[in-house]
């Protein structure tokens, strides 16, 4: 499994350090949505969990809500309102920083290789690292290499999907790996949730056909699978879904 750095993280992520509320998920927000360049982290999907609850903290007294009297809902309500959150790739990066710094004393923020146009955006990308690095510049040939064969799928791999559905790329860590379960964490909205219900999740894969490729095994998050053979039902699982209908799906390695 992955390192115990990473998995508290992924933890703090599911559950922000707020000293006044418990449980508050960290909901998922879509920065190339919003179109915002040039902040701070924790407002444009990047930040770590203590970096976004110091922006909600300021962001409460900015505008008069006494942080300390909200409840666990409320406060939830109140970042996704004020549009403060992790996107996908933000979430993965902050994990597998705190996984390599670990295993490996090594800062990926400092070795994942970013394109940039030019001079100016070259010198961008070396002070704001985490800040333009995206599912794109994850699932590169120059910083990953892609696993062919799932059996051979290691805690602190990636999934990534390109071009899906809704029109966006995805990232989902794999977080665990044994007894014929892929256990994975991932920032993501489903439509389902509705405008407060979304944010970090976990969920597993379970290897049901094993000469098959992981479409067609059972992933199972929120309870939901995409197929329950004892029913013969079809269940959304919004996860499998995209999965699914991504142009491309591939399990890749970082190669630092």
């Amino acid at each position: 499994m992955l390192s115990k750095n990473a998995q508290n993280l992924i933890n703090d992520y599911i559950s922000l350090p707020f000293k006044h509320a418990k449980g508050v998920r960290c909901p998922y927000i879509n920065n190339a949505r919003l179109k915002k360049r040039g902040q701070l982290r924790a407002l444009i999907g990047k930040g770590t969990p203590e970096e976004i609850v110091e922006e909600v903290e300021i962001a409460a007294k900015q505008y008069g809500i006494e942080l300390d009297k909200l409840d666990t809902k409320e406060t939830k309500e109140f970042l996704i309102e004020k549009n403060i959150g992790i996107e996908c790739s933000g979430f993965v990066i902050h994990i597998l920083r705190e996984q390599y710094l670990q295993i490996r004393n090594t800062d990926i923020l400092k070795e994942i290789k970013i394109p940039a146009k030019n001079f100016f955006r070259k010198i961008i990308n070396k002070l704001r690292p985490a800040e333009n690095i995206n599912v794109k510049v994850l699932g590169s040939d120059e910083n990953s290499e892609k696993i062919n064969d799932w059996k051979n799928i290691e805690p602190g791999d990636m999934m990534i999907m390109l071009d899906t559905k809704l029109g966006r790329d995805h990232i989902i860590l794999i977080t665990d790996f044994k007894d014929n379960t892929i256990k994975y964490a991932h920032a993501r909205a489903w439509s389902s949730e509705g405008k407060y219900g979304h944010g970090v999740n976990t969920g597993e894969i379970k290897i049901t056909h094993p000469q098959e490729g992981l479409l067609k095994q059972v992933w199972i998050e929120k309870s939901l699978a995409q197929k329950d053979d004892l029913f013969h039902l079809e269940i959304q699982n919004e996860t499998f879904a995209e999965a699914n209908n991504a142009k491309t799906l591939e399990i890749r390695r970082l190669k630092i």
